[in-house]
């Protein structure tokens, strides 16, 4: 054993030598000193089921025993999950058996009791979520200041999954407001996956401050491997007929998809994995295929859905069995069994269709080869192959280009600061709640100026004030202070006011009269925009969002799946970048099946044939297509300046579509494009009518949201230099 043990308490050195630990793991080791210190925040960082909750706890308990006569809660801990909670409070029960340290669960879920006897007696460590922190800083906050006003640690878990979020941006108002609510800083640790730059995501745990920040992580062992298959398929477009068909006779999966669940079935059964899709629709329909498959094959069912829709029992009875690992299971999940529950071994992760993106593929292997330390990744990929304009294969290349960064321990860097104005308006709304009255410039000092809304400048925030105002969110008192409007009242006394997030509306998708399927939207749609449903291709031709209703007519060409709520993300220029390279020097890695070997290689083959190496234009039979090679954001911002000067311009996969242009239109437009004195991001976007992503956005004026969508999702400077190469080209 090292020296650095000693360092710790003797009960919990009796705890770890009952577990039987000869010593502490250099992650451990590592974390004694600065958090025992308490003079630096702390952000631990490494791969799943490697010691960071007893890194953070080890140290962090020992020093609260130290000073034990201290009253109140000693330790704050908020995790993105009640099953994580659940689960790290078993762990911590164990860890605190010969201390006397009280661990009690606070969330939605726990016995009323257990909460009023907390609120009797403040002590130990509270384990709980953003949103019943929520409630306890609007309906508790004397309770707050004075219980915590000995608090010496928050432990941050999963800190990676509120990065860049708007429950995020609601943890670190939270946070600040305790702090400023106690007048002391208290120390933070964060535990997390592994940063490809742990440097870079100091800024999000304690935002603008100077306060030090010591960042420990793991050597990633040397003996892990990663073994590796992508499997093709080709997916075909099925006609109105063959879709009629398939309704009557209930098999609304594509052909593409049926040979996926009955390869699941074939490669997964009679062992424990996970397999991620990144649909809900996806989910339901490849369980409720693998259970159909069972039952012909009078064999136990062992594959099950996991999704955010599902009831609380279905989905703990799932976690429940992973956990136990007493019986073989697979759960056909969304990104709810991305983080969380440790579960005990995991024999393979699996993938349908082409991952979000390289830091979700990186923490969904996290949960895979726990034990011998060989994770086990299939990706089941199935692509279109319908001819198009130019058929690159842009799937697979993607998930080539992926893989690749993920094997060199490249992820793509947290979502830049945003305004957030949702989540700001919950939290001047709960400030005041918590007080009954509250000056602008005492919530703008908090919120902005040392807060985590610091974007906003004391003109916007009068804008935003004004927004509230005009809703009757909030109403001016005659002393000049700010106290909750009728509107406001009734907002604040719902309970789902507590979450940052909304829950995702659900639009009715409707073709010549009929309705065929539903979805909640995760990205923006617009009349003229494609996508994938029920196996074959739509085009948008009405759009209501008062009505939640999604007109469609039948769209010929391959296209994107819809995506979902919660399942968006953005493409990063590195991943495009590596698309590039990857066709550029014809890579076909060994590790993709006969199919998907054979869909890479034609896409190579063309954009080679097309000299795509040396163009960014291809000009085929069916129109004009743009390759800029960039991530989404700048592909997105290239669109909409081209339809600024009437060209129909969409953005697909990793490239954009121009429908019905002549080469002469497009060499026009990049000139206008390029001789313009300035372009005004807020002028590109006037056409997009709906900007309402988060949960309060109805409640802001339209120039906030345009300002705020400006900002986080146009790059005006990498589009500009992308027509810059375009010009010498045309």
């Amino acid at each position: 054993m090292t020296d650095k043990i000693d360092y710790l308490s003797k009960d919990l050195r009796r705890f770890m030598f009952k577990k039987g630990w000869q010593a502490l793991l250099p992650i451990q080791e590592n974390s004694i000193e600065p958090i025992l210190e308490r003079k630096t925040d702390v952000i631990i960082s490494a791969s799943t089921a490697s010691g960071k909750t007893e890194a953070a706890f080890l140290p962090a308990l020992t020093k609260v025993d130290e000073t034990r006569d201290l009253p109140g809660v000693r330790i704050l801990y908020v995790s993105p999950l009640k099953a994580l909670i659940n689960d790290q409070f078993r762990r911590l029960e164990e860890m605190t058996e010969f201390l006397n340290i009280k661990v009690t669960p606070w969330h939605g879920d726990v016995n009323a009791s257990k909460k009023e006897k907390l609120l009797q007696n403040p002590e130990g460590v509270i384990l709980t979520t953003p949103e019943s922190l929520e409630s306890l800083l609007i309906n508790h906050v004397n309770w707050v200041k004075e219980s915590m006003a000995n608090c010496y640690y928050i432990v941050i878990d999963e800190f990676h999954a509120f990065m860049g979020t708007q429950r995020g941006y609601q943890l670190q108002s939270q946070l600040h407001r305790i702090e400023n609510l106690i007048a002391k800083r208290i120390p933070r640790i964060a535990l997390s996956a592994t940063f490809s730059d742990a440097n870079g995501v100091l800024g999000y745990l304690r935002p603008n401050s100077k306060v030090p920040c010591k960042v420990i992580t793991s050597q990633d062992r040397a003996k892990d491997t990663l073994s590796v298959q992508i499997k093709g398929y080709d997916e075909e477009i099925r006609t109105p007929q063959e879709l009629e068909q398939a309704e009557i006779t209930g098999e609304l999966l594509p052909n593409a998809y049926n040979n996926v669940a009955s390869d699941i079935y074939r490669l997964l059964r009679g062992s424990t994995n996970l397999v991620f899709c990144n649909s809900r629709s996806t989910t339901e329909l490849l369980a409720a295929k693998l259970e159909t498959i069972s039952k012909e094959k009078f064999v136990p069912n062992e594959f099950f859905p996991h999704h955010g829709s599902l009831s609380k029992d279905l989905r703990e009875s799932l976690e429940y069995r992973l956990q136990e690992a007493r019986w073989p299971t697979t759960a056909i999940c969304t990104a709810t069994l991305e983080l969380g529950i440790d579960i005990s071994d995991v024999n393979s992760i699996a993938q349908v269709d082409t991952p979000i993106n390289v830091a979700s593929l990186r923490q969904r292997l996290g949960r895979a080869g726990r034990r011998d330390h060989n994770a086990v990744l299939r990706v089941f990929l199935p692509e279109g192959i319908n001819p198009k304009a130019c058929e690159l294969y842009e799937d697979t290349a993607q998930t080539v280009a992926m893989i690749s960064l993920l094997l060199e321990r490249w992820y793509e860097p947290p979502m830049e600061h945003e305004y957030a104005f949702s989540t700001l308006l919950q939290q001047v709304l709960s400030i005041i709640a918590s007080f009954g009255s509250v000056s602008a410039k005492a919530l703008y000092d908090l919120l902005c100026k040392t807060g985590p809304f610091n974007l906003c400048t004391t003109k916007i925030f009068m804008q935003f004030l004004k927004c509230l105002g005009e809703h009757d969110l909030i109403v001016q008192l005659n002393d000049g202070t700010l106290a909750l409007g009728l509107n406001g009242e009734e907002l604040v006394s719902n309970w789902s006011f507590y979450a940052a997030f909304a829950t995702p509306q659900e639009y009715t998708i409707e073709s010549d009269g009929h309705t065929i399927g539903s979805a909640a939207l995760g990205r923006d749609l617009n009349v003229g925009d494609t996508f994938l449903f029920a196996g074959r291709g739509w085009k948008v031709n009405f759009l209501s969002h008062e009505r939640h209703i999604i007109g469609v007519k039948p769209y010929q060409f391959d296209t994107q799946p819809l995506n979902m709520a919660g399942t968006g993300g953005h493409i990063h220029d590195v991943v495009r970048e590596r698309m590039f390279k990857l066709y550029k020097e014809g890579i076909v890695p060994p590790y993709l099946s006969k199919v998907a070997r054979e869909h890479l290689q034609k896409g190579i083959t063309l954009f080679k044939q097309k000299h795509l190496d040396k163009c960014h234009l291809y000009d085929g039979p069916s129109g004009l297509a743009l390759f800029p090679w960039k991530g989404d954001k700048i592909v997105r911002t290239i669109a909409l300046m081209l339809k600024k000067e009437a060209i129909d311009a969409i953005p697909f996969k990793s490239h954009i579509e121009l429908d019905f242009t002549p080469k002469d239109s497009l060499k026009v437009a990049v000139f206008n494009i390029l001789d313009a004195k300035t372009i005004d991001p807020i002028e590109l976007i006037k056409k997009i009518r709906f900007l309402d992503r988060d949960k309060h956005d109805e409640f802001i004026s339209i120039d906030l949201k345009r300002q705020a969508y400006a900002y986080s999702e146009l790059d005006i400077e990498g589009a500009l230099e992308f027509f810059r190469q375009l010009r010498k080209e045309l």
